[in-house]
């Protein structure tokens, strides 16, 4: 499908926008991925409606911004909903976010409530693993290209410490797969962490995360990180019962 391009202050994005139907579903991928991870989750889905995936700005088609410092989740929320005001989406939509886009449909979840009609956080960052390391990362790209926006940790941290409570709407929190953290090759990155204290870490803040919001919690049988790749029958069956909810409430 060929992209669309919207205008959302300045620069432009790269938006994919198909079928017809509410709740609207709109994907937000991690860092640096536009919306092809997407791909096999939207396969497995059962439900006809509106479905939206997108590229954040300097990433595959879409433009950059004429001020390219780092910035915050908060900032590409706020592109989001440039976007869907501008290709005119409807809502209240279900968000599916993926790893830091996870924390971009938190972040939409707490500051625009009325227009969410469910939440789904695939894996999604532990924002203070980043910066709980040796080495930590203050600012991370997200993009491949030299020059791309990259996102501040730190006062992204501070946004999704607020954003995090009761959601007042249907949602899930998915976790990749018990295991999957000790069978990464290197740990030389998350040093001092052990590649057992990162499974615990990982598994345990998930869980906390989905009690937090007061959410339902499913963790992948299968794959690594990419669980929308891996196992993506997870996704979309979280995806059909959110549109579901939402078209009975």
């Amino acid at each position: 499908m060929a992209a669309t391009m919207v205008d959302v202050g300045g620069y432009k994005l790269a938006a994919e926008i198909s079928g017809e139907g509410s709740p609207t579903v709109v994907f937000i991928s991690g860092t640096a991925d536009a919306g092809a991870p997407w791909d096999a989750a939207i396969a497995a889905h059962r439900s006809s409606t509106t479905l939206v995936t997108y590229a954040r700005a300097g990433i595959g088609e879409s433009e950059m911004p004429a001020d390219s410092k780092p910035r915050s989740v908060g900032a590409a929320e706020e592109e989001l909903r440039g976007l869907l005001a501008s290709a005119g989406v409807g809502r209240p939509a279900v968000l599916v976010g993926h790893s830091f886009g996870a924390l971009i449909g938190l972040y939409f979840a707490a500051t625009w409530p009325q227009d969410l009609a469910g939440l789904v956080m695939v894996d999604s960052t532990d924002i203070h693993l980043n910066l709980d390391i040796e080495k930590p990362w203050t600012v991370i790209p997200d993009s491949d290209e030299d020059g791309g926006i990259s996102f501040d940790m730190l006062a992204s941290a501070e946004e999704v410490e607020r954003s995090t409570g009761p959601l007042a709407v249907p949602s899930v929190v998915i976790t990749s797969r018990v295991g999957r953290w000790l069978e990464i090759e290197s740990v030389e990155h998350w040093l001092p962490f052990t590649r057992e204290a990162l499974e615990e870490r990982w598994q345990r803040n998930q869980a906390a995360l989905a009690a937090e919001l007061g959410v339902v919690h499913k963790i992948a049988r299968f794959g690594d990180h990419y669980v929308q790749i891996d196992d993506p029958t997870i996704v979309a069956e979280a995806i059909d019962d959110l549109i579901d909810a939402a078209r009975q409430a």
